[in-house]
């Protein structure tokens, strides 16, 4: 659902965080609901603000209750340094609220029995430590990603970040359920379990498209730097293109030496070959598909 636009970049609501309002004003807590909403929106603006100071261009944003997910159009540019720093800032923003809003409690007698305030440090608090759980899209699900890009490449990284994010939605909704058997019901932790679960998988599809895109424009990277590091890849003739492009890294040049299982060599593609293998027949092609 469009909210609005703003410098260019179109704010969307998730139908999670539009249940999550309506059941916050529906029991009279309409001031709360104002509350989370501007700290919601503020998050994912520094996150925007550090990724446009990064170079980044954002897409769109869309708003879910404990943060919001941006559309890079440069995903070539996501790097796992600037992943992590673009991830890091919304949590330390909440983080930094929530200090402002202990200091003002502790210093104000007077704000010490407002239920406003005393909301506004839990909430902070509440979205950065949520946003640091290790699962996708969550910030601490992009930082983890990121630690494992330079490992095991972007698409592996990304693959093995859904996997626990999809266990931690099930332990989450695991424990809602526990909560809600003896007694103590939690909408907000079966909805976030729910959350995590849909958006990664809706992560996976997504990441894969601004893989190809990003590497569809390297050739534009490698014209303005002028070097860039060549890594070779050897693959055999019944691999797939998924399988080769979950070894690409996003600031490296690839090679690809297509071989049999003799070991014979039957074949040396660049990575922008690949690329256009992949748009023309698809990523469960396989690398024999380079030979013709």
């Amino acid at each position: 659902m469009k909210l609005f636009r703003l410098g260019g970049i179109v704010f969307r609501f998730n139908w999670v965080f539009l249940l999550l309002l309506f059941v916050l004003a529906f029991y009279g807590y309409l001031g709360e609901t104002v509350i989370l909403f501007l700290l919601v929106f503020a998050h994912e603006t520094v996150h925007l603000l550090v990724a446009r100071s990064r170079g980044l261009e954002i897409g769109a944003v869309e708003l879910f209750p404990f943060g919001g997910v941006a559309t890079i159009e440069d995903a070539l540019e996501l790097d796992p340094e600037t992943e992590s720093i673009v991830s890091l800032a919304g949590p330390l923003f909440n983080f930094f609220l929530a200090a402002a809003g202990l200091l003002v409690y502790a210093k104000v007698p007077a704000w010490q029995e407002s239920e406003f305030l005393q909301f506004f440090i839990r909430s902070n608090l509440a979205l950065a430590f949520f946003n640091l759980l290790p699962a996708l899209p969550l910030d601490g699900g992009r930082i983890l990603r990121a630690r494992l890009n330079s490992i095991m490449g972007f698409q592996t990284a990304t693959e093995t970040a859904i996997r626990i994010s999809r266990l931690l939605a099930l332990l989450l909704f695991a424990l809602g359920l526990y909560l809600l058997f003896t007694g103590h019901f939690h909408l907000t932790l079966l909805a976030a379990a729910c959350f995590l679960f849909y958006a990664a998988e809706k992560e996976r599809t997504a990441s894969l498209y601004a893989f190809i895109r990003g590497l569809s424009r390297k050739k534009l990277i490698l014209y303005k730097q002028g070097v860039m590091p060549l890594v070779t890849l050897v693959a055999l003739q019944e691999a797939t293109l998924k399988d080769i492009l979950r070894r690409f890294a996003m600031k490296k040049y690839h090679r690809i030496v297509v071989v049999d299982r003799n070991g014979q060599v039957l074949g040396e593609f660049m990575e922008n070959e690949v690329v256009g293998a992949v748009l023309r027949s698809g990523i469960y092609a396989r690398a024999e598909i380079l030979l013709r």
